[in-house]
């Protein structure tokens, strides 16, 4: 797959289709209920309750479940305080929930402090995936720590799955994303929490792909931005790729954050002849040009510099912006008009001006 096409799938399947009540609810839930033909149970807190009985849960493993009434088998309640599991639970559990699919044989375990990882590939390989996944970690918290922004880490273990090869990774990813799983190299998945690659003989798109991912799940799980909110795409993939840029003079093929993205900027080259007045206005009020397939390269590499332009000048403004973002609503969409407006309103500027601004600036970069 293109680097250029869409790598975070946004699994939104299992949306309450029904009128909501924002709350969350104290205490821990117990919920049986069917998911396709498997019967299921999960403990956690609510986040939502709808009226007609829908919820969606937190689990105690950090997955977020999305259950309509008709799925909803039995509830119990009871009064214990919220307890996410451990790196050792989360590895009992996954344990079991991999010996049961196609691809049983062969899963081993690699901890690291922060991350659990399964694999089926060589325990070399995990090895460096792990280490790679801890130099982001401590970069991703000391970048926004110099931000002055101090995001609690994750409440739960962060979970990766790296496959051997493409083969494996269709195995296991159709079960999970379907048909997408053609299409990309890896994902971060919000239902389950987890982030899940292959290992591609090329090691700095693998390199690229992993922090990109690894930088979804980080972003999701320390407050920055909330799953299953309304997070603009240029946002999500603004940053992810903002973090992912590979350093071709490092052995790691990756050091530091924020250098420059060359494959998005040669692109956003590319883009720039053709691009329309609108440009700006459409990336910021929806997500279309993501999701199509035939925008999405233009999308990715307007959206990464669009977010290089604002960290390098107007940094205070964006961590702002991003602080709004990140106090979304479950579930709750924002119209285009919506985010239009957020966005001038907490970069001071109008559409027009932004353009200008990031178009004088953008030029410059190399």
């Amino acid at each position: 797959m293109p680097l250029s096409l869409p790598r975070l799938v946004l699994l939104l399947s299992g949306f309450l289709a029904f009128a909501i009540q924002g709350t969350t609810l104290l205490g821990v839930e117990t919920i049986k209920f069917r998911k396709g033909d498997q019967e299921r149970t999960a403990s956690g807190k609510i986040l939502v309750e709808a009226q007609d009985g829908g919820v969606m849960l937190q689990a105690d493993d950090g997955q977020i479940w999305t259950l309509q009434p008709q799925d909803i088998i039995e509830r119990k309640a009871d009064e214990r305080a919220f307890q996410p599991i451990d790196s050792d639970e989360m590895q009992r559990r996954l344990e079991g929930e991999l010996a049961e699919g196609e691809l049983a044989q062969g899963f081993q375990v690699y901890r690291t402090q922060h991350y659990v990882i399964f694999y089926n590939s060589t325990e070399r390989y995990a090895k460096q995936v792990g280490a790679l996944f801890e130099q982001l970690y401590r970069s991703f918290f000391t970048f926004w720590k110099n931000q002055r922004w101090d995001l609690p880490e994750p409440e739960y273990p962060l979970v990766a799955v790296v496959l051997r090869d493409h083969q494996s990774f269709l195995t296991y990813a159709s079960d999970d994303i379907g048909e997408t799983a053609k299409s990309v190299i890896g994902y971060y998945h919000l239902g389950s929490n987890r982030m899940t690659t292959f290992n591609v003989p090329d090691w700095e798109r693998n390199v690229a792909t992993m922090i990109h991912e690894a930088t979804h799940q980080l972003a999701y799980n320390c407050g920055l931005q909330r799953r299953f909110a309304d997070n603009p795409m240029w946002v999500s993939e603004g940053l992810a790729t903002f973090f992912e840029s590979p350093d071709r003079r490092n052995s790691r093929v990756w050091r530091s954050i924020g250098r420059v993205n060359e494959v998005n900027l040669r692109r956003w080259y590319q883009y720039f002849p053709k691009r329309p007045a609108e440009s700006l206005a459409t990336l910021l009020a929806d997500d279309m040009r993501f999701r199509n397939a035939s925008e999405a390269s233009s999308a990715y590499a307007e959206g990464w510099a669009l977010t290089y332009f604002l960290i390098k000048t107007r940094k205070k403004m964006y961590v702002q912006y991003l602080r709004l973002l990140s106090e979304g609503k479950y579930l709750a969409e924002k119209t285009k008009r919506q985010r239009i407006e957020e966005f001038e309103e907490c970069f001071d500027m109008t559409l027009e001006e932004t353009n200008r601004a990031f178009l004088k600036y953008i030029r410059t970069v190399r």
